[in-house]
C-alpha cells in the first residue's frame, strides 16, 4: 500500500488515510519527551492492530497548547494509560476528558446490533460537565485543539487523533463492558424503566418533572364508608407496598447480577403495575356505581355538602349516605352496596357468600357476626360491615334481585329506598 492517496500530506507527521478497516499514518522521524499530541499518537498508533504505521521525512514539532488544551491531552494519556473502575471523576479539564473517553467508549460497545444482555448503559452519566453528555465534552475538547492550530499540518494530524481515538473504542470494547458491569443499576433507573410515568409541568421557569404514576388505591374511592375504606386499605396494603419486596431484593443484587436480570426486574415491575392497574380499575369503576344512588339518597334529604377547600363534595355525599339508618333499604339495594358487586369474585367466591344468605325457610336476620376469616376469606370484614350498615332481613320467599339501573325517577327512589325487603 502506497500513501499516494495522501497527496502532498504523505511526508506530513500524523497524517493518515484509511483503507478499509487498515488506517495508514506517516510516522514521523522523532517526538520529543514532553510532546503531548505525539506521545498519545504513539502509544495509540502502536496499540492499534488495524493501524499502519509509515516512516515519514519530517520531525514533530508540538504546537504551543493552552494550559487548557494540555490539561485535555493529559486526559487523554490517563484514560489510555488505566482502565478505571467506574465512572467517578472530579471536575478537572484532564479528569473529565479521562472519563469522557470510557464513557464513549462504553456507549460504543454498548451499541451493537441486539445490544448486550449482560451490560446496560442505564449506569452511563448522562452528564460530564455543565450539562454536557461524554460526547459532546469530547467534541468540544478537540474543537479546542483545533483553536490553538493553524497551520493544515497540525489540523490534518488532530484529525488522525479523532480517528486513533474511534479505533481506541473498538479496540477497549470487552474492558469498557467490564466497566458497565462493574456498575450498579440506581433503583430510580429500574422504576422509569418498568413503571407507568407521567409528567409534570414545571412552573414559570422550572424544568418539566417525569414521576411515577401509581394506579389509585381502591380505598381512595369517595364512595365508602370510612370502615370500608380502613378495610379495603388493610386488605390491599401487601398488593401496594409489594414494591418495596422487589426493591430489597434488587438492591441486594451484586452489579453483575444486576446487569444479567435487568430485563427480568423490569418485567416484574411492569406485571406488577398491570395487576395493580386492573384492581384499580375494576374495583373503582364498580364502587362508582353506587354514585347515582348515594347522590340520589341525599338530594331526597335535601342535603347539600357545602365542602371547605381542599374537601371533595363526593366525600361529604358519601360521608352523609353512610351516616344514617338503611336498616328499611330494599334487598336490591343492600345488593348494589354488598362486596359482591365491587370486590374481586376469585373462583365465584363472593357470589357463593351472597346466596349463602337466603335461608331454606323463615327470616334471616344478617348481622356482622355471620362471617368469619374461615368462611368468607379476606372479604369477610367488609361483609361485615356491610351488615352493620343495612342490617338485612332475607326471607325463604325473597327473590335474587337484578342490579338497580341508574334513573331520574325520584319515586322509583323511593321504591328502592322503601321498607320493604322482598
Amino acid at each position: 500500500m502506497t500513501l499516494n492517496a495522501l497527496g502532498g500530506s504523505q511526508d506530513k507527521p500524523f497524517s493518515s488515510t484509511r483503507d478499509g478497516e487498515i488506517v495508514h499514518v506517516v510516522y514521523p522521524t522523532h517526538v520529543n519527551d514532553g510532546d503531548l499530541l505525539g506521545s498519545i499518537m504513539t502509544v495509540l498508533a502502536s496499540q492499534l492492530p488495524t493501524v499502519v504505521l509509515h516512516e515519514g521525512t519530517s520531525g514533530w514539532s508540538e504546537p504551543e497548547w493552552t494550559a487548557e488544551s494540555r490539561a485535555h491531552l493529559s486526559g487523554m494519556i490517563a484514560a489510555i494509560r488505566d482502565v478505571p473502575k467506574s465512572f467517578s471523576h472530579t471536575t478537572s479539564p484532564s479528569d473529565l476528558v479521562r472519563v469522557s473517553m470510557w464513557v464513549t467508549a462504553c456507549s460504543s460497545a454498548l451499541s451493537v446490533p441486539g445490544g448486550v444482555k449482560d451490560a446496560h448503559g442505564a449506569v452511563l452519566p448522562t452528564s460530564v460537565a455543565s450539562g454536557k453528555s461524554a460526547s459532546k465534552y469530547m467534541t468540544k475538547v478537540v474543537q479546542g485543539l483545533r483553536s490553538n492550530v493553524s497551520d493544515e499540518m497540525m489540523i490534518k494530524a488532530i484529525d488522525t487523533l479523532v480517528t486513533l481515538i474511534k479505533l481506541w473504542q473498538k479496540q477497549v470494547h470487552n474492558d469498557a463492558l467490564a466497566i458497565v458491569r462493574n456498575c450498579k443499576i440506581a433503583w430510580s433507573t429500574l422504576m422509569f424503566k418498568g413503571a407507568p410515568t407521567q409528567t409534570i409541568k414545571g412552573k414559570k421557569k422550572e424544568p418539566d418533572r417525569l414521576v411515577i404514576k401509581s394506579p389509585v388505591k381502591p380505598s381512595k374511592s369517595p364512595w365508602l364508608s370510612s370502615a370500608e375504606r380502613s378495610e379495603l386499605g388493610n386488605i390491599y396494603k401487601d398488593k401496594w407496598s409489594y414494591m418495596d419486596v422487589i426493591r430489597t431484593e434488587w438492591v441486594a443484587l451484586i452489579p453483575e447480577q444486576q446487569h444479567r436480570q435487568y430485563e427480568h426486574f423490569i418485567k416484574r415491575i411492569k406485571q406488577h403495575y398491570e395487576e395493580l392497574n386492573n384492581i384499580s380499575n375494576s374495583v373503582h369503576a364498580k364502587l362508582g356505581k353506587r354514585k347515582h344512588w348515594i347522590e340520589s339518597y341525599c338530594a331526597n334529604d335535601n342535603y347539600k355538602p357545602k365542602p371547605k377547600r381542599g374537601e371533595s363534595e363526593s366525600f361529604l355525599l358519601a360521608a352523609h349516605f353512610f351516616s344514617k339508618d338503611h336498616a328499611s333499604a330494599t334487598l336490591q339495594m343492600c345488593k348494589l352496596f354488598a362486596p359482591l358487586t365491587y370486590f374481586p369474585d376469585r373462583d365465584n367466591k363472593q357470589n357463593e357468600i351472597w346466596h349463602s344468605l337466603f335461608p331454606e325457610k323463615g327470616v334471616y336476620e344478617v348481622t356482622s357476626g355471620t362471617f368469619s376469616l374461615k368462611e368468607e376469606g379476606e372479604s369477610f370484614k367488609l361483609w361485615a360491615i356491610w351488615a352493620d350498615i343495612f342490617k338485612p332481613k332475607i326471607s325463604n320467599e325473597s327473590d335474587d334481585p337484578a342490579e338497580p339501573q341508574p334513573t331520574k325517577d325520584t319515586n322509583l327512589f323511593k321504591v328502592l329506598f322503601g321498607f320493604s325487603q322482598t
